[in-house]
């Protein structure tokens, strides 16, 4: 009896002696499992990616964190340097300066260094590719086979057309716009959200539209004292004798400033005559300050002397933050608008300092003093 009390005794001892080493054994089998388990799980992602859809209305699949881009739209490339974002870009459109002006190297020195693999109608895919950019901004323009090929290369592309339409009607370079003031509006905030999500600076996005929104305020009350009918007739002279009609941009500019535009009759960006232009005798000839050389073109030809504008010397060069273009930018809407006003009716917007509102707007936007190039 006592033996087996013995017996007994000894076993359990040998028991809790092992019930550590089986729980040690039992950690070590579970780690190994698990170990085992994660193996067979995916890694996960170093970038997380989300969708977006552009205002091409493609959706497109964009990297969580985004440091290289390619811009081959120039207001793309404007907006970026607008957010502060221009450290990203490793490549852009090679004719940004033609289009842009030379500001751009003033705000970023060393976009004269970039690659420069396309325009804003056609592009080089090798040359993209060879980049390795997270993210390629395109225009409306590119041939969408050329979409296709850097979306087989697994490149997420990006298209930017600063006005809302329907998908047909976002290709288009010419679209037709039922209204042209809500869709370049809606359309150049979009753009400017979309880019500022893409490149991680959304508040700053969110701070020039806000930007834009309250200088347009003030554009169309002070403009509440001047008479219907007292609105001026304008024109806006490109080169080759191309103007603008309506459903551009440069129409919604010319009527949220006042004016009218004596080439309304006609759609979208055409070339007309000399004669036909004196048929409309506008009070004012504006021109582009990329186009310059425009403005001695007609004052040289006596064909354009019985126009009221020539009379009268009303030709007058846009500054290059009016951008009186098809599409519009952020600086246009802001700044364009109320140069446009200003300069047609001073007594109306006497109590505006425009030269302040530019110098801030360049300082706190482009990070750069304003320097008018205009000769």
């Amino acid at each position: 009896m006592k033996n087996r009390r013995i017996l007994l005794t000894l076993l359990l001892c040998m028991l809790m002696l092992m019930l550590p080493l089986y729980g040690c054994g039992n950690g070590t089998n579970t780690a190994a499992d698990n170990t085992q388990a994660g193996e067979q799980q995916p890694a996960p992602s170093a970038k997380p990616t989300y969708t977006i859809v552009d205002q091409l209305g493609r959706t497109v699949e964009i990297p969580g964190k985004v440091d290289r881009i390619v811009a081959l739209q120039h207001h793309t490339l404007d907006i970026m340097l607008e957010l502060h974002a221009q450290d990203k870009l490793v490549g852009v459109l090679r004719d940004w300066e033609s289009l842009l002006g030379s500001y751009a190297a003033d705000v970023y020195p060393n976009i004269r260094n970039l690659e420069t693999p396309g325009s804003i109608s056609e592009l080089n895919v090798e040359a993209v590719a060879s980049l390795k950019p997270d993210v390629v901004f395109v225009s409306n323009q590119i041939p969408k086979e050329t979409l296709a090929q850097l979306e087989q290369l697994g490149i997420p592309v990006v298209g930017i057309t600063l006005y809302v339409a329907d998908k047909e009607q976002a290709s288009t370079i010419h679209p037709d716009l039922v209204n042209p003031d809500e869709a370049y509006t809606e359309g150049l905030k979009q753009a400017i959200n979309l880019i500022g999500q893409i490149t991680g600076t959304e508040n700053k996005a969110a701070e020039l539209w806000n930007y834009v929104v309250s200088n347009r305020a003030i554009v169309s009350e002070h403009l509440s004292t001047v008479p219907e009918q007292d609105r001026i007739k304008v024109y806006m002279a490109n080169e080759n004798m191309y103007t603008y009609g309506t459903g551009k941009y440069v129409g919604v500019a010319m009527a949220k400033a006042g004016a009218r535009n004596v080439a309304e009759t006609i759609k979208g960006y055409k070339q007309v005559s000399v004669e036909q232009v004196t048929a409309w005798n506008p009070e004012v000839i504006f021109v582009q300050s990329r186009y310059a050389s425009v403005l001695d073109e007609i004052r040289g030809d006596k064909a354009w002397a019985a126009i009221d504008a020539v009379k009268n010397g009303k030709l007058i060069i846009a500054p290059d933050y009016t951008k009186p273009w098809g599409n519009p930018a952020p600086e246009s809407m802001a700044l364009g608008e109320i140069w446009l006003a200003k300069t047609l009716y001073p007594d109306a917007f006497k109590d505006v300092d425009l030269n302040a509102m530019v110098q801030h707007f360049y300082k706190t936007f482009y990070g750069i003093e304003y320097k008018d190039k205009r000769s």
